[in-house]
């Protein structure tokens, strides 16, 4: 299964990464009255939040190939948390019902960082 993943073209690799950031640019911005009503534990948005940072990574680390090229790995940190940040504060001063939340970019953060690794991990195999 690995060795297909690493056997898709480039150019898809690279238009699957920019609709996830869409997808994630769109969920992060759209006004909380426009996301459907669930009904949730406490920790839900923060797991949420987890997960997009976690698959987004996974995908960038994917795209780039970092499992050739280690210097990517750095890149991708960088661009993967500073995405989760960018969102958090367009959030603070959209003033269109979200709301800044450090928590938030922690959970970004950890989603981000745990993605690499494993993707790191997994690629090496």
């Amino acid at each position: 299964m690995i060795a297909f993943l690493l056997s898709v073209r480039q150019s898809f690799r690279v238009l699957l990464v920019m609709l996830y950031v869409g997808c994630i640019a769109a969920l992060s911005l759209l006004p909380p009255n426009d996301l459907p009503k669930i009904q949730y534990f406490p920790g839900l948005d923060k797991m949420v939040h987890f997960m997009m940072y976690f698959i987004f990574s996974l995908l960038f680390c994917w795209t780039l190939r970092t499992e050739k090229h280690f210097l990517r790995l750095g890149f991708v940190v960088v661009t993967t948390i500073g995405w989760g940040v960018f969102m958090e504060a367009i959030q603070l001063y959209m003033h269109l019902g979200r709301n800044f939340s450090w928590y938030d970019i922690l959970a970004n953060s950890l989603g981000s960082v745990l993605g690499i690794l494993i993707y790191t991990i997994v690629a090496k195999e």
